[in-house]
């Protein structure tokens, strides 16, 4: 397995470099992952709709072997499955943590 590190993004949007049919640099892409590090007031910490919908609506993240994408929070880590529903994984530092 290899980790394949998208470009950062800028504020609060990420360009997603081209992933036909779920595959960048010739591996199958298994999840992607994307922070929300803020931790303020008025900073949303669980998947936006935006991120809900980038999932659901991507044509090249429908292979049978994406699982979805991580959202990691300070609190939580969530997922956001390929059709777009979120599940909460667990408290993120113990799920970051555990080998």
């Amino acid at each position: 397995m290899r980790l394949i590190r998208w470009p950062q993004g800028q504020g609060n949007a990420i360009e997603v470099p081209p992933h036909l049919g779920c595959r960048i640099e010739g591996l199958e892409i298994i999840a992607s992952f994307h922070t929300h590090p803020n931790t303020g007031p008025g900073h949303l910490q669980e998947p936006s709709e935006t991120d809900k919908r980038a999932v659901r609506e991507d044509p090249d993240l429908k292979a049978a072997h994406f699982v979805g994408e991580l959202v990691i929070s300070a609190r939580l880590l969530y997922l956001v499955s390929p059709d777009g529903s979120v599940s909460e994984l667990g408290d993120t530092e113990k799920m970051l943590t555990q080998a």
